[in-house]
């Protein structure tokens, strides 16, 4: 499996619905800490994805590279 391009592919579409999300909640009449707030959360989101995402393609390339 290319765990590269699908976890590639995968933070691209969630990189994007999440700054669509940032953008949506920016332009709303909500109160500027909870914007704030669901930002941080937000982004905080993309990272938790970013590590999970080379914790599963570091993962799968050792068993690959183990069974040789």
């Amino acid at each position: 499996m290319d765990t590269v391009l699908v976890g590639g592919a995968v933070f691209l579409l969630a990189g994007g619905a999440i700054f669509l999300a940032i953008d949506k909640v920016g332009k709303s009449e909500m109160p500027e800490r909870t914007k704030r707030l669901i930002t941080y959360a937000l982004m905080g989101g993309l990272i938790v994805l970013t590590i999970g995402i080379f914790h599963w393609h570091r993962a799968v390339w050792l068993a690959e590279h183990a069974a040789a």
